[in-house]
């Protein structure tokens, strides 16, 4: 079993491949806002998740429901993947925002750490980061941890 750097530095390298132009600081795989709850109000009634799924997928700026999503130094980049075995396979470029300017906040809850990312401009994006079980629960730590240039504001 690989560990969870082993998955990171092969998910980081095919991001690179992706954008050749510039360095690839860190990568994070991240779902639409809200997508666990929704996932789990869909056993009790699929109403309730139809209504949160939608909202989520407003919030997340209209996204596929999981994306890897790459810093560089001057931009943020969401793809859209397929997890392929140990590695993943980038579908194409979901979305792309400068990083000049943008203020990232985190917020944890039970399921997920909700992280949004907002612009001057008055846009913003919601994702989630959400919590997994054992070592899988570090795996988007490295995209995290830029917290001193990404100037995230962690709300517990």
């Amino acid at each position: 079993m690989q560990s969870v750097e082993q998955y990171m530095e092969k998910y980081m390298a095919v991001v690179q491949e992706a954008v050749p132009e510039e360095q690839v600081l860190a990568v994070a795989v991240l779902s639409r806002a809200g997508s666990m709850g929704a996932a789990m109000a869909a056993q009790v009634s699929g109403a309730a998740y139809l209504g949160m799924s939608k909202r989520g997928k407003a919030a997340s700026g209209g996204l596929p429901m999981n994306v890897v999503v790459a810093a560089t130094p001057s931009r943020v980049i969401a793809f859209d993947f397929r997890p392929k075995m140990t590695s993943i396979k980038l579908k194409g470029r979901a979305a792309e925002w400068p990083r000049e300017g943008l203020q990232v906040t985190a917020e944890r809850n039970k399921l997920a750490t909700r992280l949004t990312f907002a612009w001057p401009n008055g846009a913003a994006v919601q994702l989630d980061s959400n919590r997994s079980i054992g070592q899988y629960n570090r795996m988007n730590d490295a995209f995290m941890t830029l917290d001193r240039e990404w100037r995230f504001t962690f709300v517990n």
